[in-house]
Parts: structure tokens; C-alpha cells; sequence
């Protein structure tokens, strides 16, 4: 793609600020604005003036690295030749494919990425979010995301200036600088059966090596945001159901697809790409069936 002038000012300014300190950078739009794009294009221009970037993918359902259903974070110290090719270093569950109901998981999952990247040595972190801008609740999200990371440098691609509610906060004040873009012509339009395709894929490729394997119930503490889960003697309610392989700091070291529950055994069965489940304590059960074909369905909110 040609790279629009303007995104190459921002990268030149971003740059400039890392002579004063770690930067942190949350990348705002509609759907099909090309936040992911330019998250990508700005941390290859940052890796030129810093050793380590990271990218936090906080986009559940559009992911461009990282299954669906989680928040994700990558850390680079080499330039990708494509997105493409960017892994995961850590990721939390959400449980969705959609922030709507999963407020808390969603921000909890950002901030302790964050964190994490700090932590490993991020120079510059960029938040590259999801498509939600309409409405109260969005409102609310992306200005208690941009509270929790203590963001201070805003980038917004807008078409028709829909932002305008969610940058109110940050307009006219010296401690933020923030860079309202419009959206570049080679942003591309997805339909929701492109969307949906989308996920279907990820999820074929993340389980494509997935293997079944079997957890005993008293060596791991099942969460779920109703409590059922023990209750269906059959464990038929939770077949297909995607939950997140959690370790004692409850991060995700793995998704799951539970195949069953066995009572009599005390185990609770899935398949899953984990390797090794020493790891993990924690089993949360998500919102998302995946069926047979790996398109997921969306089951309740919570």
C-alpha cells in the first residue's frame, strides 16, 4: 500500500517523543478504518529508534495475531516483513468475540499485557483497539482503557469525525497529544461474512496441531461467569464451549474446546494445542461455542 503522508508525520513525532521516555499509544477507529495497518506501520518506524516495541491487539474479534476471544501482545526487537508474521509473546482471555459484556475482561486483559511489556522492556507500546466507537458504552470503555495505560498520546482514524464524543476529554489539554487522521483509501471494507471467515480460519489454524487431553477437576479451578459448570452431571451444556488455559497469574497459555465433563472421574476433557498442562490453574469458561467447522456462536453475554 502507499503510505499516506500523514502516517508518516505521526511516526515521525511518536519517534521524537521516545528521546523523553517510554511511549504509549492507543490507536482508536470505527471498524475497517486500518488501525491494525497503521499499529504495524508505526511500530516498524519506532523499531528504527528504539531496541524493543510492542504491539497489544485488544481487538477480541479482528485480531490481526493472536486467536480470537483474547486480548493479545506481541513484542518486537526485528522488523516482520508482514503482520502476518508477528507472534504471540503473551495473552489473556476474554471469553468473546465482542467487548459487549466482557467490559472487565477486556480491560483487565489490556492493562496486564501492558504491564507486561513494560515489564519485558517496551520502549514504545501501541494499543491497537476494537471497532466499537458508537454509543455510551464505547464511550466508556475506550476512556477507562486510555485511564488504566495512562495512554497520553491518542491516534484517531475517522471518516466522518464519529470520534468526536470518546476525544472530548483529551481536546485543548498540553498533557495529551493527540492526532486525528482521516482514514487512508486503501482501508478495506469487510462484510460480516468476511468477518466471520476470518475468525473461522484463525481458530482452524491456532487448533491445527490441538490434540486432546484430559485435566483432573481438583488440580484446577474452573471460572465461569455463572457457576454451572460442575452442576451438569454430563457436562453435555459446555461441548464445544472455548475456554481459556490460565496460569497462576491468569494469563492464558492456551485456549481449550472442552470435549466433555466426566464427574465419576473427576476430569474434565478438550482439546487443546497446549503441550505440557503443568501449568496451568485456572480453566475460564468462555461465552463462544466452536462448531465442527471452527465457525464459532455466540451463546450469552454476560
Amino acid at each position: 500500500m502507499t503510505i499516506p503522508t500523514y502516517w508518516k508525520e505521526l511516526a515521525g513525532n511518536v519517534g521524537r517523543r521516545l528521546h523523553y521516555g517510554k511511549v504509549m499509544v492507543t490507536v482508536l477507529g470505527a471498524s475497517d478504518t486500518g488501525k491494525t495497518t497503521l499499529s504495524f506501520y508505526l511500530a516498524k518506524e519506532l523499531l528504527s529508534v528504539c531496541g524493543r516495541v510492542s504491539i497489544v491487539s485488544a481487538d477480541m474479534g479482528q485480531g490481526a495475531f493472536g486467536p480470537p476471544a483474547t486480548v493479545s501482545m506481541a513484542l518486537l526487537e526485528s522488523v516482520p516483513k508482514s503482520i502476518d508474521e508477528i507472534s504471540t509473546h503473551s495473552m489473556y482471555f476474554v471469553g468473546s468475540t465482542s467487548p459487549v459484556g466482557h467490559f472487565l475482561q477486556t480491560l483487565t486483559g489490556v492493562k496486564k499485557l501492558v504491564d507486561r511489556a513494560s515489564g519485558e522492556g517496551a520502549e514504545a507500546i501501541i494499543i491497537d483497539t476494537t471497532g466499537l466507537v458508537s454509543g455510551g458504552a464505547a464511550w466508556e470503555l475506550k476512556f477507562h482503557k486510555i485511564v488504566l495505560t495512562d495512554t497520553r498520546c491518542i491516534v484517531a482514524l475517522e471518516r466522518e469525525r464519529e470520534l468526536e464524543e470518546i476525544l472530548l476529554p483529551y481536546k485543548d489539554r498540553a498533557e495529551y497529544q493527540l492526532y486525528r487522521l482521516p482514514v487512508s483509501e486503501d482501508a478495506k471494507v469487510r462484510s460480516a461474512a468476511q468477518r466471520r471467515e476470518h475468525r473461522r480460519l484463525r481458530y482452524r489454524s491456532y487448533f491445527s496441531g490441538a490434540t486432546s487431553k484430559s485435566f483432573p477437576l481438583h488440580s484446577v479451578c474452573l471460572i465461569s461467569p455463572y457457576n454451572e459448570a460442575v452442576r451438569d452431571t454430563e457436562g453435555r451444556l459446555y461441548n464445544r464451549l472455548l475456554v481459556g488455559l490460565n496460569d497462576g497469574g491468569n494469563y492464558t497459555v492456551s485456549l481449550g474446546v472442552i470435549e466433555g465433563i466426566d464427574p465419576a472421574r473427576g476430569e474434565i476433557h478438550m482439546l487443546t494445542p497446549l503441550k505440557t498442562p503443568g501449568d496451568v490453574r485456572l480453566i475460564r469458561l468462555g461465552s463462544v461455542k466452536i462448531e465442527e467447522d471452527w465457525n464459532d456462536v455466540r451463546i450469552r453475554s454476560v
